[in-house]
């Protein structure tokens, strides 16, 4: 893909320090988008993929100072497929970097009670996210792609509609739990795996041996939406849990699967490590 969205912006801002935190004003002091955000006619097949997960969608350049210059002030307006959406920013962090700083926006959005927004800022650069609650229902999404329109980069912004989003993913379906268990040790040794669902109930359980340097992939486990608990037994003496979550097959995410790897450390001897499948 040419766009690349930045979908864990608050693990990539780990660490920084919140150094202003806005009080409200009034909407009088709310400045208009003032070209923050401008659309652009772009051939889309040579600046980025669209996806069929997209409602909506619409290439743009952005004027990433304006719009810190506005956000650092408490209060911004962003053009989002026509429709103006005043946000009042409730937090602002930054953090530095090579080429200066990062800063890291939160607010909500005025006129809604469950509107919000998220905001990165770096450099030329804005990815994002805003939800402004009802009666929207949808989600506005920002990234941008390695292309340049006029000297500006070029970013994307589409919009994702709640309840085709949950008719697309209800289509999916669930995607069943699967687990591996791998014997990095150099003995043989036998495991005992119990899966309980969220009603504590048993959905799976098998008994294994598995001698050193084998690994076994478990079955495809059907499940329901929601968390599930494994229950193991490492040698008919040592008990350990750990839980996953059961998701929708959607194409970036799922289930987790649970990897557990069986070591030589009497004290800590079993590894666990979990991925969306």
């Amino acid at each position: 893909m040419n766009f690349k969205i930045l979908a864990a912006v608050i693990l990539i801002l780990l660490g920084i320090a919140v150094f202003s935190v806005y009080s409200g004003s009034s909407n009088e002091d709310i400045p208009d988008d003032n070209g923050i955000i401008q659309k652009i006619e772009v051939n889309n097949s040579n600046f980025f993929e669209v996806s069929e997960d997209w409602d909506g969608f619409e290439a743009v350049v952005i004027n990433t100072d304006k719009l810190r210059k506005d956000a650092d002030k408490g209060n911004v307006t962003l053009k989002l497929m026509g429709e103006n959406f005043k946000i009042r920013i409730q937090d602002v962090s930054r953090k530095s970097g090579e080429n200066g700083y990062y800063y890291y926006y939160t607010g909500h959005i005025i006129g809604s009670k469950q509107g919000k927004a998220d905001l990165y800022i770096d450099g030329e650069y804005l990815y994002g996210s805003v939800e402004p609650g009802e009666p929207w229902n949808v989600t506005y999404n920002i990234a941008h792609t390695d292309k340049r329109y006029k000297g500006k980069i070029v970013h994307v912004i589409f919009m994702q509609d709640w309840e085709k989003e949950k008719e697309r993913l209800e289509k999916m379906g669930i995607d069943p739990l699967q687990f591996s268990l791998r014997n990095s040790d150099s003995k043989k040794h036998v495991m005992s795996i119990e899966i309980f669902d969220f009603n504590n109930k048993s959905v799976f359980k098998e008994k294994y041996t598995i001698n050193p340097g084998d690994t076994i992939s478990s079955p495809k486990i059907n499940a329901e939406l929601g968390q599930y608990k494994y229950e193991i037994i490492l040698d008919n003496k040592s008990t350990f849990g750990q839980r996953v979550t059961a998701s929708y097959a959607a194409n970036l995410g799922g289930s987790e699967k649970l990897h557990i790897n069986i070591i030589d450390d009497p004290d800590n001897p079993i590894e666990f490590a979990s991925e969306i499948a």
